[in-house]
């Protein structure tokens, strides 16, 4: 047996295997669609259809549209990420005004040096006035681009909060499938090379 040949027979075994765990069989579905049916009807009546616009105006308060929907497992991600932002916001801000008044200092006071003692202000002795101008505008860079940030994650989840609220009124057809088989073709022919790969075919 040469090895393109068990190639072949290799491929065609994987794509069995694949079919067999993803494909569901004919002799299970009607099962199956009761089993949705079910669950559909009864899910419901727990969670009905969310209004979008609700969703998207109680998301306003950071994490009210994601218990709206019910989606409770997304408010660690949401706090989590305003938790993170913040800290960054408020750090870059008190270093940005930390090193905008050495700044300020240093240019109203060219000669606070360390090594005059008739000054005592650590950073606008110890950093020249092109230092700390570079200093000050890296901190206020970051501190904008911390409230840039912030102001996209909050947009974020409230958008969040109403595509959810969207979705919870999308059903998925039972009539819906996918049917995957795979496509040899050994020979080599005129108008057809030999060949190997997946048939995707849908149904709806």
């Amino acid at each position: 047996m040469n090895v393109n040949k068990l190639q072949n027979i290799l491929f065609a075994c994987l794509l069995a295997v694949f079919s067999l765990a993803f494909i569901t069989p004919a002799s299970a579905r009607p099962f199956l669609n009761k089993t949705k049916e079910h669950k559909t009807k009864s899910d419901t009546l727990k969670y009905p259809p969310r209004d979008p616009k609700k969703a998207m105006l109680m998301a306003i308060l950071p994490g009210l549209g994601q218990i709206y929907n019910h989606k409770y497992w997304k408010l660690p991600i949401v706090y989590a990420g305003f938790g993170v932002i913040g800290y960054f916001a408020v750090n870059n801000t008190r270093y940005y005004r930390t090193f905008r008044d050495a700044y300020n200092y240093k240019a109203a006071h060219p000669e606070c040096t360390l090594d005059n003692p008739d000054f005592d202000y650590p950073l606008a002795q110890k950093y020249d006035k092109a230092t700390l101008k570079i200093i000050r505008d890296y901190y206020r860079r970051n501190m904008q681009l911390s409230y840039i940030v912030g102001g996209a994650w909050f947009l974020l989840q409230m958008i969040d909060a109403n595509v959810d609220a969207h979705l919870s009124h999308w059903n998925i057809s039972d009539n819906l499938s996918l049917d995957v088989s795979p496509v040899i073709h050994p020979y080599n022919l005129p108008n057809a090379p030999a060949y190997k790969g997946i048939s995707l075919h849908f149904n709806f």
